[in-house]
């Protein structure tokens, strides 16, 4: 997006009552932002396939939305700000299927919002010892499963900060999806925390800096903070607990929710405790719970795992157990073949190498690791 066409696009978004629907029509009407401008009467089709014509600047002038751009863009350059509209090919594809969508979002920071593992992390900012030992326990857990995963929650107190210092601590890369424009941190407290994820990570956020910062902003920042991550984990929460209304968003956009149990007398595993009775979360107790649940494979060579708890493998065993490694399995014709190990030794060292446990075989003289 070049640099006129990212002005439109701010201004685009700005306008008063426009929402990402309408925006994606018009986009795909006129070919770009500059042109919707442009453009002395604006059409899209209707469900019928007609043209319809509507008024985008009946609540906001183009003069007005135009000038609030460019005193954007001159903000985000000298901020060293993203503007990322729905048309560029660093937008969080997930959340192109959510129908409320926002429009364009800033970002400041470095990473890649469509990596291969986003998981939302959220729940009461009046966490117990309970709830903040299980987050960290758990975010490095899955950081060791799978180094690539991204952690995402909203900067707020409680478990919202604890999953984001988690993820720095242990060298995870973690977005903080803001209510407010990135001109201020809020929490004012939390700005430590704020400057060491946009250097392993972002922050985000879909306000200008002219935007005032509302309390509805909070709510509305949910949606993004659900939208754009594969599965949300709600670790603790009151019964009517904002976090409930992510779990709800991401349950909306057919997206994971996992919910870690609590004591049914403690007022903050109420929400928790609720979602997994009433069938709205999965219960999770680690990372290998959702690991299983997403059918994600971890990503740690068994090779690596293997030679931790076995260091006495010979060169033959060794081989053996590559060989299945890369293929996921392997039956003794493939084994032979690939290795070039006499059948009769080849069979002693699977033999040796199900005694230790590293192996296991299968009907079919078929081999995996375990």
């Amino acid at each position: 997006m070049d640099l006129r066409e990212r002005e439109f696009f701010i201004a685009l978004a700005n306008i008063k009552g426009i929402n990402f629907n309408l925006a994606k029509a018009l986009i795909e009407r006129y070919g770009s932002a500059e042109a919707v401008f442009s453009a002395d009467t604006l059409f899209i089709p209707n469900e019928e396939g007609e043209e319809q014509g509507i008024n985008l600047f009946k609540k906001s002038s183009r003069e007005e939305v135009l000038i609030l751009a460019q005193k954007e863009i001159t903000f985000i350059e000298k901020h060293d700000i993203t503007p990322i509209s729905f048309c560029c090919n660093n937008y969080p594809n997930r959340l192109l299927n959510c129908i409320d969508a926002p429009i364009l979002l800033y970002s400041k920071g470095n990473i890649d919002f469509n990596s291969t593992k986003f998981v939302s992390i959220v729940g009461t900012r009046h966490a117990t010892e309970y709830g903040r030992d299980w987050c960290e326990k758990f975010i490095r857990e899955l950081h060791d499963m799978f180094p690539d995963v991204v952690i995402v929650s909203g900067l707020a107190y409680g478990i919202d900060i604890c999953a984001h210092r988690a993820a720095l601590d242990c060298g995870a890369k973690t977005v903080a999806v803001l209510g407010n424009p990135l001109n201020s941190i809020y929490p004012s407290t939390h700005r430590h925390t704020a400057e060491k994820i946009i250097t392993n990570g972002a922050l985000l956020s879909e306000y200008s800096s002219q935007s005032p910062t509302l309390k509805v902003n909070f709510v509305a920042r949910n949606r993004i903070v659900a939208g754009m991550s594969d599965a949300t984990v709600i670790v603790e929460s009151k019964e009517k607990g904002g976090s409930l209304i992510t779990a709800a968003l991401a349950s909306d956009y057919s997206r994971e929710v996992f919910a870690l149990p609590g004591n049914i007398d403690r007022e903050t595993s109420m929400g928790c405790n609720n979602l997994i009775r009433d069938n709205k979360a999965a219960l999770i107790t680690s990372a290998k719970d959702m690991a299983n649940a997403l059918g994600w494979e971890c990503m740690q060579s068994s090779k690596r795992v293997q030679n931790t708890l076995f260091p006495d493998f010979d060169e033959t065993e060794q081989k053996i157990i590559d060989i299945i490694t890369q293929n996921k399995e392997a039956d003794i014709n493939i084994l032979s073949e690939v290795s070039g190990i006499a059948t009769s030794k080849l069979l002693s060292s699977l033999m040796g190498l199900e005694f230790k446990g590293a192996i296991k075989s299968y009907p079919g003289n078929r081999y995996k690791i375990i």
